[in-house]
């Protein structure tokens, strides 16, 4: 009986131990980006890192893009007036910059220096087809250089070739599998599979490519932003103010945030060194979170 208690009193320390690392954050914070005290910052939307040495932010201020060194000093700010609503943010192996505004309707091809390069959708005109968006949130580039909008007004991922052609789209309104409530922001993995934050479905949904539906994951909560890592799938959850780590199988790692540590994650990025970067929309700042060895 003896032994038989023992057995039971260790296997439950060990079960306390396992539940106690498992509910260790898979990453703490390391403060937030410094932003420059002479701009009104608006609602923070989205971040890109390009390199070591840059960082673009883009809020709903003016001007609505900044951009920072690998020190966070502002060295440059654009796009004062172009902008109604701007909301995601990306910087494509060319080192342009991408914007989208789903107020406008449109996604915009920088130059480094702000200079507008191209034009996807209608300017102030919601549209479909070839060559119109509806509210578009996100892109993503593949390893070949094609272009995937998420399309929210559209509900619908359209894709584009590097010029900007239309090549394809999958989507429609729904619940089903390769269905969208609102495709509100997108990741892209090494082996060039789609993920789709299903914003209103509460999951994450997950595609090949050319469109084929591959898996959908819904353990990292109403995703309003993505982001893949070596270490898998970030999943910021705006309506719990949580973040995810989730495996690239859909598997649950761990989570993080809470309303008083993240007010409304929103879209994201890495950087060189490993550090995430976490744009907040109430919080009108950026987090940066470092993995936990």
């Amino acid at each position: 009986m003896r032994n038989v208690c023992f057995v039971f009193a260790w296997t439950v320390g060990l079960m306390g131990m396992l539940s106690a690392a498992m509910a260790a954050d898979p990453y703490v914070s390391r403060g937030f980006v410094p932003l420059p005290a002479d701009v009104e910052i608006g609602a923070m939307s989205a971040v890109a890192v390009d390199g070591p040495d840059r960082i673009y932010v883009l809020h709903r201020g003016e001007p609505p893009l900044l951009v920072l060194d690998g020190k966070h000093r502002l060295v440059a700010g654009w796009g004062k007036g172009e902008f109604k609503t701007p909301h995601g943010l990306r910087v494509d192996k060319q080192g342009s910059v991408w914007v989208t505004d789903n107020a406008l309707h449109i996604a915009r091809r920088y130059s480094r220096e702000g200079t507008i390069t191209m034009t996807l959708g209608q300017d102030g005109k919601a549209g479909t087809g070839a060559t119109g968006l509806r509210s578009p949130d996100d892109l993503v580039f593949d390893s070949k250089g094609f272009i995937y909008v998420a399309d929210a007004g559209n509900k619908r991922i359209a894709k584009f070739d590097a010029e900007g052609r239309y090549v394809a789209e999958w989507g429609g309104g729904g619940k089903d599998p390769g269905k969208f409530a609102t495709a509100h922001c997108l990741a892209i993995d090494a082996k060039d599979r789609i993920y789709v934050a299903d914003r209103g479905n509460n999951r994450v949904q997950v595609f090949s490519n050319d469109g084929k539906f591959v898996a959908e994951f819904k353990d990292g909560g109403n995703a309003f932003g993505l982001l893949v890592t070596s270490d898998g799938l970030i999943v910021a959850d705006g309506d719990a103010h949580r973040l995810s780590l989730l495996d690239l199988d859909g598997k649950l790692l761990g989570n993080w945030g809470t309303p008083d540590t993240l007010k409304l994650p929103h879209l994201m990025d890495q950087g060189a060194d490993g550090t995430i970067y976490v744009t907040e929309v109430n919080g009108k700042r950026i987090q940066m979170f470092q993995r936990v060895k």
